[in-house]
């Protein structure tokens, strides 16, 4: 019997295809895979009860992957599809199958006992590249006063459901064998994990840290806290599409056979384009079209909204303004407008008196308008006014001025009138939660109002999102519902969606 199956794959490496090939030559069965940009094919031939028996073994024995979508059979196949050759670049990251994990439990010896006493002790341990402890609000303060993030390491997988409100593609990206961390709710808010309610959240991903698990559930220890100066890969999963958030290291190095040369880090990829719209124009095969390119970042000083036109250079149709970090002059550029912003700000000034003391951070670019409006409603950080958001539950959004200004000629956002809509509402008393709502809201209707017009007028059908932004749930599915309507949404596959 001939069956010819197909598994829907969004990533060229070829570890994914190992681990198949190692299922069937477990089951003893005629059968041989083959991988293309996209997808991977098992050619089966051979008797009904070795076939269900291959099949078995595959949902027994086969991980799941941040990069799979569908699989299912097929009855044909274009064989012009050009097959992958396999460059045997070795990957940067442990491959942890059940059966793998299984075994290091069985035959680890060894004892973490000191270690485990100094956590209990409310002390810091260093492992690997890590710092460890158990959750406590003072190490947390301490931490973030570094700008070091905190993360969770699940210990044991069964407190999952009890400690957070978690969906399936959130659970199947968490357990993928490529173990990023994920952004995930606590199901009760709890300050000696984290104040906002949220956390990045990881499995075990290395030899040492299954022994590390092992001992620490041994002790009753479900979850510990971390942090580290090591990039990490980050991962989000919205309208069934995983997205890579951030990752420098765990995916490379990485072969690409559209310009035939080995990438060694996301950043040494991402900086071999003009910026990362090109990136993802590369990667969809799209040059030869005309598109759209909307990158938010709260990385770089660069974001913007650019268009592509088949015969003609990319275009920048939008720029975000790269302000100066300074709070002083931001007011001062608000003042200057005109009268009602002067007496605007003078009450502002008034009112909260801890504005005259604001220090912004030395970032730029769009990063710098989010973070003056978490310090002006006394907020600590920008990731603390984004999760205010996810946690407020609201629909309804005050409106908050997102318009663009024409200077020199091109279109700025105009970062002034953004700011001190948030100022016009918290002199009237407006909460936080209800500020930070709306804010992503209209974001998300800025982006969606400027990208139909733009498509309307160059008759663009495709539309790239890219840059960190897009990792808010609430900004993602938005602007993803409206424009899928009527656009082809194109987002990165295989590489991270900002620069790192």
């Amino acid at each position: 019997m001939k069956l010819i199956y197909k598994i829907e794959y969004n990533s060229t490496s070829f570890y994914f295809k190992r681990l198949i090939d190692e299922v069937i030559n477990y089951s003893n069965i005629n059968a041989n895979t083959k991988q293309y940009f996209g997808f991977i094919l098992i050619f089966i031939d051979d008797e009904l009860k070795n076939i269900e028996k291959l099949f078995s073994n595959l949902e027994t024995n086969l991980p799941y992957s941040m990069f799979l979508k569908k699989s299912y059979l097929i009855e044909d196949f274009d064989e012009n599809d050009k097959e992958l050759e396999d460059k045997n670049i070795k990957e940067n990251f442990e491959i942890l199958t059940n059966i793998k994990v299984k075994r290091i439990l069985e035959n680890s010896n060894f004892d973490y006992l000191s270690q485990i006493v100094e956590l209990n002790k409310n002390k810091l341990i260093e492992f690997e590249e890590l710092k460890l402890f158990l959750p406590n609000k003072e190490i947390i303060k301490e931490f973030l006063k570094s700008d070091l993030e905190i993360k969770l390491l699940l210990i044991n997988s069964r407190v999952l459901n009890d400690l957070f409100i978690i969906e399936n593609d959130e659970l199947n990206l968490l357990c993928s064998i490529e173990r990023p961390l994920v952004k995930l709710k606590l199901k009760n808010i709890d300050e000696n994990i984290s104040k906002s309610g949220y956390i990045f959240t990881r499995v075990v991903n290395s030899f040492k840290e299954v022994e590390l698990s092992k001992a620490l559930k041994e002790q009753n220890i479900d979850y510990i806290l971390y942090t580290t100066k090591k990039d990490e890969l980050k991962a989000s999963s919205f309208e069934g599409v995983n997205l890579i958030i951030c990752d420098d290291e765990t995916l490379y190095p990485k072969y690409d056979y559209k310009k035939d040369i080995v990438f060694n880090s996301s950043s040494e990829y991402l900086n071999s384009f003009s910026n990362i719209y090109n990136a993802v124009l590369h990667e969809h095969n799209l040059l030869d079209k005309n598109s759209i390119g909307a990158y938010f970042s709260l990385n770089s000083k660069n974001s913007f909204v650019d268009i592509r036109v088949v015969n003609e250079e990319e275009k920048r149709v939008i720029y975000i303004p790269d302000i100066e970090s300074n709070m002083n002059q931001i007011l001062e550029d608000i003042s200057c407008m005109d009268e009602n912003c002067r007496r605007l700000v003078d009450n502002f000034l008034k009112k909260f008196p801890y504005t005259k003391d604001i220090k912004l951070s030395q970032n730029s670019g769009f990063y710098t308008i989010l973070e003056t409006i978490t310090k002006l409603l006394n907020l600590e950080e920008v990731k603390d006014f984004e999760d205010l958001a996810l946690n407020s539950g609201y629909v309804d959004a005050l409106q908050i001025d997102m318009k663009l200004i024409k200077i020199d000629n091109k279109n700025y956002l105009d970062y002034r009138r953004v700011i001190q809509s948030v100022m016009s509402y918290k002199m009237a008393d407006v909460s936080n939660e209800i500020l930070s709502f709306s804010f992503y809201e209209f974001l998300g209707e800025f982006l969606i109002d400027y990208l139909r017009e733009i498509a309307r007028k160059t008759k663009a059908k495709d539309i790239v999102l890219c840059g960190n932004i897009f990792s808010n749930r609430q900004i993602f599915h938005k602007v993803y519902k409206e424009l899928s309507k009527k656009y082809n949404i194109i987002l990165p596959k295989e590489y991270a969606m900002d620069y790192i």
